[in-house]
């Protein structure tokens, strides 16, 4: 018996349906951080609380951003009744959005079908007026556009949100928190404790629990512009926002947004962006059996010879030598 199963027995829940509508340039490693949650969440509960199927408007393979053909499960046209479709926004911000995508949330929102997005995907929903009066978050490089654009829109700085029946995370890690999140609103948070050990995160808070308080959280109210500053670096692991543009996001010049990180991590800006995206690169190493090649590009290393340099000067050891074996992944999925 799972640590869960020993804890609290699920109630019985009706399953849930839930589609991924890939965008053609959509993020990979976001696609895999939302779909890792549900698949532990059956294996710890030994039940099929949840079921998913990868989607695009006609069922034609899309390419992933990272060049990767991925062919879905089927048609999002011709799907049945969906308890929620989540949308896995294009790297980048489109202003031309598909016209089939539109219609499609659209109808899945007339019918009453849940509806969220990943990154950019928000600037879909937005175009489609499904997310008047409604909080949501967005990659950060179309935060500008999307509020100038949707004043209607109201657009938050955490890395993910759950209003109503609209779900929104900027992308990366944050959807991952927000599977948690759903899959706790549902089960209750001993499923998600468990299943946030295998995949060592921080315990996630519950919504009526009280507060873990993480580094992040306790620094937020008295300096929030470094809170905004490393909610942004986390949830852009893959493609990195230079340090100048990351300073205007947050509404500080560069110089100020460096005297905050000196002041109060005691590292500049640029050197604990690499250690987030190193330590990233570490939970795939030993978790997953991505090439090495593939790793560094997800956490935003334009080589793997850079990667593997900075790793040995992080960590002391060679990314090859933090590979676990299958059995012992095997082991460590089933804790």
């Amino acid at each position: 018996m799972s640590s869960y199963e020993a804890l609290q027995q699920p109630a019985e829940v009706a399953l849930t349906a839930i589609g991924f509508l890939l965008s053609d340039n959509f993020s990979l490693i976001s696609l895999a951080a939302v779909l890792e949650p549900l698949r532990r969440a059956n294996q710890f509960s030994g039940r099929s609380l949840y079921r998913w199927q990868t989607l695009t408007t006609d069922g034609r393979a899309v390419r992933a951003s990272n060049g990767m053909l991925v062919t879905p499960d089927g048609a999002a046209q011709t799907e049945p009744a969906l308890d929620a479709l989540i949308l896995c926004g294009a790297e980048g911000l489109r202003r031309d959005c598909d016209p089939e995508q539109i219609r499609l949330l659209q109808d899945q929102a007339r019918r009453g079908v849940h509806l969220g997005a990943l990154g950019s995907g928000s600037w879909v929903l937005a175009s489609a007026g499904l997310l008047q009066g409604y909080e949501c978050c967005v990659s950060w490089d179309c935060q500008v556009d999307m509020r100038e654009t949707f004043p209607a829109v109201s657009l938050s700085p955490q890395r993910f949100v759950l209003d109503r029946d609209r779900y929104t995370a900027a992308g990366g890690a944050a959807g991952l928190e927000l599977m948690l999140q759903l899959i706790g609103r549902s089960h209750g948070p001993a499923l998600v404790d468990a299943i946030s050990e295998t995949l060592v995160l921080e315990q996630v808070r519950s919504e009526s629990g009280p507060p873990h308080m993480s580094f992040r959280q306790a620094l937020g109210s008295a300096q929030p512009k470094l809170q905004e500053a490393i909610t942004l670096m986390e949830a852009n692991l893959e493609e990195p926002i230079e340090l100048d543009k990351l300073a205007r996001y947050v509404e500080l010049s560069r110089r100020q947004l460096e005297r905050l990180f000196c002041q109060y991590l005691r590292c500049s800006p640029s050197r604990y962006y690499l250690k987030l995206r190193l330590l990233q690169a570490r939970q795939l190493l030993r978790q997953t059996a991505l090439p090495i090649v593939e790793v560094a590009s997800n956490c935003g290393f334009l080589s793997p010879q850079h990667f593997s340099k900075c790793y040995r000067e992080h960590f002391g050891v060679a990314p090859s030598n933090e590979r676990l074996s299958k059995s012992q992944r095997c082991r460590l999925a089933m804790h």
